[in-house]
């Protein structure tokens, strides 16, 4: 706050709270050149425009945007322009001065308005119940105090940042908290017809991922759907890097924790990062660092996203850095795209877009989802269609859904130890069935039965 002004003074000093020019300039550009809203769909939102007029506009050219509609550009949003009463001349003779470049800043501007402004309001009703306090019950108080915390909160989520990462970026990071683990205070020393994951059995079955699939990997937790996730991704960046990164979206864990238990998948080591390793180990460990970084992954781990968000983010990996397939951890967790829907309708909604975003990128797209509880009070638990959570669009708009099951996470006596089973219950273009592979839970790791079987002959 400037030094002798009071909070009333504030509201009335509108220069806080609205960015007229900025949103005339964001407009301006996006009507003289169709890539431009790439910018900035990941993150600026219709509501982050004050002015109404404006707020409509930007958010009809979202809309043509994200369902790969004629582009927003100026002759095709006249009409509705001069329906609302903008200044096209206005914005027309802006558009000469804004360069691309300068999209994003402007775009963060409105954000951060949008963002003092809700805060602002928050801080009036607090201060409007303090002045009520003697007459307002303590459940109104809680109200209105719970009220105003959820909204700070969320402004501090919505503010734009980068979250993509490099696993290289990444590795820096935690190759020093690991060693720093390890010794203390001790001195230190486009894609083509098919794309294969990896998984021998798996794949014969599959024919592998196709474009533009959507692929739904469905299991309980900690059945294995991360690491059945990890392992498809290291092996399709090692087999196509040369078509491009795989972006992983990771809506529950941390890159940093993705990143763990990849080394500890190509190290054959457990416990990375939570305890002291061996020098045997350390070796394994640095040769490790080495395979990931040569992995071409993307790892985003905002946890909130919209699938317009993700699909932006996606977008422009692709533009500049090509792109071979898509991992989304996990599909419940997906933000709904507008507010006030109910479950059932988010995850519809959400698998849709998901397809759509496939078929647009021309990438297969792999989704984890959860399945429901009512598996848990049946005598065989292996998951089938029923048990997905919101099933019915899944099961229609999903090519690929498969289900996971290790039996070994109900029967500890059960004499498949270490097996996960996939069951490939739709498959739209081929056949279904089941496989067996060995999932050595300790490092994460998913390989065929015979190659565990041969290594292990190889050893004694």
């Amino acid at each position: 706050m400037q030094e002798g002004k009071t909070m009333s003074d504030v509201n009335q000093d509108t220069s806080l709270l609205v960015e007229p020019e900025a949103e005339e300039q964001v407009l301006a550009r996006m009507l003289s050149d169709d890539q431009a809203i790439e910018e900035v769909a990941d993150f600026l939102l219709p509501e982050h425009f004050y002015t109404s007029n404006y707020r409509k506009l930007y958010q009809e050219a979202l809309r043509r945007w994200e369902g790969g509609e004629e582009p927003a550009n100026l002759a095709n949003m006249l009409p509705m322009m001069e329906k609302l009463g903008v200044d096209v001349m206005k914005l027309t003779n802006m558009a000469i001065d804004i360069a691309i470049w300068e999209m994003k800043p402007l775009a963060e501007r409105l954000v951060q308005a949008d963002g003092v402004r809700k805060a602002m309001k928050a801080g009036y009703e607090l201060i409007q119940m303090a002045n009520m306090s003697r007459m307002l019950d303590s459940d109104e108080i809680q109200r209105t105090i719970t009220k105003a915390t959820e909204t700070l909160a969320e402004i501090g989520e919505s503010q734009a940042k980068n979250t993509m990462r490099s696993v290289h970026d990444i590795l820096m990071e935690h190759t020093d908290k690991l060693e720093q683990t390890i010794w203390g205070d001790e001195e230190r020393e486009v894609v083509g017809p098919s794309i294969m994951t990896g998984m021998p059995d798996l794949d014969e079955l599959t024919n592998g991922y196709k474009a533009p699939e959507l692929i739904v990997i469905a299991a309980r937790p900690s059945v294995g759907k991360t690491a059945f996730a990890n392992q498809q991704a290291l092996n399709i960046a090692e087999k196509y890097a040369e078509k491009g990164p795989v972006a992983l979206f990771s809506l529950e864990m941390a890159a940093e924790e993705l990143v763990t238990r990849m080394l500890g998948n190509l190290a054959h080591l457990g416990g990375l990062g939570n305890r002291k390793l061996t020098e045997e180990e350390y070796n394994k460990y640095t040769m490790a660092v080495g395979l990931l970084a040569n992995h071409n992954i993307m790892i985003d781990d905002e946890a909130k996203q919209t699938v317009a968000k993700i699909r932006a983010k996606a977008r422009r990996l692709q533009k500049e850095q090509g792109l071979s397939a898509i991992f989304i951890d996990y599909l419940q967790f997906i933000e709904p795209p507008t507010k006030g829907m109910n479950r059932a309708d988010v995850v519809s909604e959400n698998t849709k877009a998901l397809k759509n975003m496939a078929k647009e990128l021309g990438v297969p797209v792999i989704a984890l989802a959860q399945v429901g509880r009512q598996v848990e009070q049946r005598a065989d638990k292996r998951p089938m269609m029923s048990d997905l959570r919101e099933s019915g669009e899944i099961e229609q708009t999903a090519d690929k859904i498969m289900f996971l099951y290790r039996d070994e996470y109900y029967n500890r006596d059960t004499e498949k130890k270490s097996i996960l089973e996939v069951d490939l219950a739709k498959n739209r273009n081929g056949a279904t069935g089941r496989r067996e592979l060995c999932f050595i839970k300790e490092y994460g790791k998913i390989r065929s039965l015979e190659v565990q079987h041969a290594e292990q002959l190889a050893i004694v």
